[in-house]
């Protein structure tokens, strides 16, 4: 981590990462209780957060686009872009503007679809290869504090200032985070169109995942995790009120410790990473997910609060083994649309996730809903673990295989698996 943090283009990077995924998770909340107060209607209040997945199912076009451009003029662009609409919301006066209020939010995700691949297509460049599951890692513990806190700062000054601070805040912000980019020092070759046709370079990125064995057998592990990781958000007020007897509040105790587990798990990915590899590290988490699930069945306070720690832990871990293998084993000028790609790949399981996940703990014991969870990610961890194409142990090389050489039935295979979960999404569930 020192090493990161010594050098200043990780820390401007740093600094933007943090300063547009302030702005987001402060604005959703606060945009969402806005429209409900001037409607007073909460499926209105719904379509808020709806209307920022809308804008998410244009990734595979971003990636596209962050690999035909280069990466930072781009998301300086979009930065400047995003405080630009963000400020459009100051146009609204009641709820016969409730419709701009959607417009915004769906250009706002459209806008974040473009900024994540890029983001994480830059990220090689401005590193060494051996750092960036360390620098993941410290992005992800970021990611996560923003997480549990921004949406509570966002409303706290929703009810405090209005609607207009917030919008403001979060417009410099962005102008913030496009600043620290514009800083940051970093040759980027100009990319060099291929002349193939637009529809095969939009899924160049799925293709290659297809055909490189590794990361699809990743995709393929996570997303069946993410089929049911989902039910989290469902489950965590179940646990607190039926489980163990107390306030919906308390859910602030067990936010705070899965903060805590955040913060280790995203300093102690790169040394997992390290000590393994980017997959033993995706088992590892998965395996402390059925862990946590488990221990959230058990009706005692402490054993609560250990199991959301170790489950604020363990998602780190998930991510950064996921996105390292990504950028390791990805050309350059594959990356962001090959990032689009893996992001939609798990993206919408897990947002279908918690549709079904609200849907179902209506109907069924909590418990039964975690014993669930711990199931499906057991089973995610096995598939990957007997996988002999992945590396387990430190210095291990991938067993990849070249195109030419993987069965046909297993190429088929791996599209019907990332074909199925290209579906639009409901909810926003991926970070900038």
């Amino acid at each position: 981590m020192s090493r990161i943090l010594a050098t200043r283009r990780m820390r401007l990077y740093l600094l933007a990462d943090t300063a547009s995924n302030l702005g987001d998770f402060a604005l959703f909340l606060a945009m969402t209780i806005w429209v409900k107060t001037i409607s007073g209607s909460t499926s209105a209040a719904a379509l808020v957060m709806f209307s920022f997945a809308a804008g998410s199912l244009l990734l595979p076009a971003a990636g596209l686009l962050s690999d035909r451009v280069r990466r930072r003029p781009l998301l300086i662009g979009a930065n400047l872009a995003l405080a630009a609409v963000v400020l459009l919301l100051l146009l609204v006066g009641g709820a016969h503007h409730v419709w701009l209020v959607y417009v915004v939010m769906f250009t706002y995700g459209a806008l974040g679809s473009v900024t994540g691949p890029a983001q994480l297509a830059l990220l090689p460049s401005l590193i060494p290869k051996d750092l960036l599951g360390d620098a993941n890692g410290l992005i992800q513990s970021v990611r996560g504090l923003i997480r549990v806190f921004a949406p509570v700062v966002g409303a706290g000054l929703f009810a405090w200032l209005g609607p207009e601070a917030v919008i403001l805040i979060d417009a410099a912000l962005f102008v913030l985070a496009a600043g620290a980019l514009l800083a940051i020092k970093v040759e980027e070759t100009k990319p060099v169109p291929s002349g193939e046709p637009w529809r095969t370079e939009l899924t160049a990125g799925l293709r290659f995942i297809g055909r490189t064995v590794t990361l699809r057998q990743l995709v393929i592990s996570c997303g069946l995790a993410m089929l049911v990781l989902g039910f989290f958000e469902a489950i965590g007020l179940a646990v607190v009120t039926a489980g163990l007897d107390r306030e919906p509040t308390f859910l602030g105790v067990l936010g705070a410790a899965q903060a805590v587990g955040t913060i280790i798990g995203g300093v102690s990915a790169g040394a997992v990473l390290r000590r393994t590899s980017e997959s033993m590290t995706v088992i590892i988490g998965l395996s402390m997910v059925a862990v946590s699930s488990m221990l959230l069945m058990i009706q005692m306070t402490p054993l609560v609060i250990a199991a959301m720690a170790l489950l604020g832990l363990c998602v780190p871990w998930l991510v950064v083994g996921a996105t390292t293998a990504l950028q390791r084993r990805t050309p350059e000028h594959l990356l962001g649309r090959a990032s689009a790609a893996f992001e939609f790949a798990v993206t919408v399981p897990q947002t279908l996730s918690i549709a079904v996940g609200a849907a179902l703990i209506a109907l069924l014991d909590y418990r039964l809903l975690l014993g669930i969870v711990a199931a499906a990610v057991t089973v995610s961890a096995v598939y990957l673990v007997t996988r002999p194409e992945q590396p387990t142990g430190p210095g291990e090389q991938p067993g990849d295989v070249p195109p030419t050489e993987v069965q046909a039935g297993e190429v088929q295979a791996a599209g019907d698996v990332l074909a199925a979960t290209a579906k639009p999404v409901t909810t926003p569930m991926s970070d900038r």
